[in-house]
């Protein structure tokens, strides 16, 4: 490197530097839980504000107040933090929060929030989203049916079932029943439903507690370090982890409304304190009402076509059938097969097994691969597919044996 290349170096990081100095100069070293950060202008083409009063220090609260925690408190942070989440502390709870979108993925649903409303200038998004409500009598289906450009991203109408969309704002009006809550019902049902999942299904064990809403921004429990960092922890205790994800398919297969996983990465499921596994990102799951006349009612069979490395999926398929064995696709071929799609954890959550597992259930690992429907050297699938659901069965009670045999609690 020559003298003056390294002048020149030396010029560009001094430069970096005082442009740092600016900055936490301008803006200060913390990001500070205001009326900005929340983006409370746009309400109430928002989530809510049922949390407004702990988020935004209010000194009358008899809550906790709730302060952001580790490097997501740090204002520098939000040039690299593009996921929008932040760390905190409510209490003696650890919190999370989440803008539920990507700054750009925010900035496209105003944008069509003001094209459906026919404010192009000078558009005021909480204006926008009024307009709309009151053109379409605050008629969900309606409004899903005349702007689907609104819901481009959406998972949760793609099956646009009444009843499912009916279940979960029958369940959202219990936490808010302000003069607002049509208007924050149909944001979060388009920018990310995350919150509404939550809140419909928080008598059940594999979702986070959700604290509730302020703005562009909710609030949910921390559960815990997720699968990805769990990958490698004793063999036994990984088994406890894939015995729950089978019961947490079948339940999702078999409830009222079906819910079914489109995203499956290892990143989106944690554990708690307590060894329970939890889905810390529910934005990615189809709602199917069984009920709905016309629906195919035998089994649909997800055969992995068109993608080995990935969750490939049809929306018409899971919305046209009353039952579909694809969330035990998702969990045996996505994250317990030897050929899992997680570049994290290639040979999936149960690689390296103990002798004695082969030993005395030489069947389990082939039951791992019976569910997954583990392709061959071909793209052809070894296995009768239509068994899968038999093979998830037979594996989540082997895997139950074992871990009683091992000493971990089921």
């Amino acid at each position: 490197m020559t003298a003056a290349m390294r002048r020149r170096r030396k010029k560009m990081w001094t430069l970096c530097g005082v442009l740092l100095l600016l900055l936490v100069y301008l803006g200060g070293w913390y990001q500070r839980l205001d009326e900005q950060f929340f983006e409370l202008h746009t309400c109430p083409a928002c989530y809510g504000q049922t949390l407004c009063s702990q988020l935004l220090r209010d000194e009358y609260s008899s809550h906790s107040k709730i302060e952001l925690t580790g490097f997501t408190s740090w204002k520098i942070i939000n040039f690299f933090n593009v996921k929008n989440v932040y760390y905190g502390q409510s209490g003696e709870n650890s919190i999370v929060l989440k803008k539920l979108a990507h700054n750009s993925e925010l900035k496209e649903f105003d944008q069509n929030l003001c094209k459906a409303s026919k404010e192009t200038e000078n558009c005021d998004v909480s204006q926008a989203i009024k307009n709309i409500l009151i053109k379409t009598n605050h008629n969900f289906s309606q409004i899903i049916s005349r702007y689907p450009q609104l819901f481009e991203i959406s998972e949760g109408v793609r099956c646009n079932h009444n009843r499912s969309i009916q279940n979960l704002y029958d369940n959202y009006i219990k936490i808010d029943a302000g003069p607002y809550h049509h208007h924050h019902f149909i944001t979060m049902l388009a920018v990310n439903m995350e919150p509404l999942i939550l809140n419909a299904y928080q008598q059940q064990q594999w979702f986070p507690f959700l604290h509730g809403m302020c703005g562009r921004v909710m609030v949910e429990n921390y559960v815990g370090p997720t699968l990805t960092q769990l990958s490698q922890v004793p063999w036994i205790v990984r088994a406890d982890y894939a015995h729950q994800l089978l019961e947490l398919a079948q339940d999702f297969s078999e409830g009222e409304f079906r819910l079914y996983l489109t995203d499956v990465s290892l990143d989106n499921f944690a554990v708690d304190s307590k060894g329970k596994v939890k889905i810390i990102d529910a934005e990615n799951i189809v709602m199917v009402d069984p009920s709905i006349p016309g629906l195919d009612p035998t089994e649909h069979v997800n055969d992995g076509f068109g993608c080995r490395d990935c969750l490939s999926f049809s929306y018409e398929d899971l919305c046209g059938h009353t039952f579909s064995d694809h969330n035990f696709f998702a969990v045996c071929k996505g994250i317990l097969s030897s050929s899992a799609f997680s570049q994290d954890l290639p040979e999936g959550l149960l690689h390296s097994p103990p002798s004695w597992v082969f030993e005395e259930y030489p069947l389990l690992l082939s039951l791992v691969e019976d569910c997954a429907g583990h392709p061959s050297g071909t793209n052809a699938y070894t296995h009768a597919l239509p068994t899968r659901r038999k093979a998830a069965a037979a594996l989540h009670t082997q895997l139950l044996t074992v871990l009683q045999k091992g000493g971990k609690p089921s």
